[in-house]
């Protein structure tokens, strides 16, 4: 795991800001009651919002219709989860174009989502510790 943490760490180290992709259904919305996951569900919505907070940008990356994205967006909006794009690049990249967004790392109940949540929490923990010891070394100089 350590290698995923140190690969999202250099990355926000390096740009100041990752991009995340969120799934909708099952991940930040209890879709299949059977699955009994909303523990899951509430940290990754937690997580979700620090990251926000300490700089990532949040795509929805979802199967739905477009016809679901308002109700996608309402969820997210009563969530207080900022949403940057659904199904597209939040900025403009020199790749992704293609059909597939970019992302630093994907948060989703059929990829791993537990493991996923370790690496963002981790790595989003040691990054604002860096940027805290870059700070205090600059009011030093």
């Amino acid at each position: 795991m350590q290698k995923y943490v140190n690969r999202l760490l250099t990355e926000w180290k390096q740009h100041g800001k990752i991009i995340i992709s969120l799934d909708f259904d099952d991940t930040i919305y209890c879709w299949n009651e059977n699955l009994n996951n909303g523990d899951d569900v509430q940290r990754t919505i937690n997580l979700v919002k620090q990251a926000h907070s300490t700089g990532a940008y949040i795509v929805i990356f979802t199967a739905s219709n477009i016809e679901r994205y308002p109700e996608i967006q309402k969820h997210c909006k009563e969530l207080q989860i900022p949403v940057d794009a659904i199904n597209a690049n939040p900025i403009t990249l020199p790749y992704g174009k293609n059909g597939k967004i970019y992302y630093n790392i994907n948060l989703c109940d059929r990829s791993g989502l537990v493991q996923a949540l370790d690496i963002l929490e981790t790595a989003m923990y040691q990054y604002r510790a860096w940027k805290e010891t870059q700070k205090n070394i600059a009011d030093v100089a």
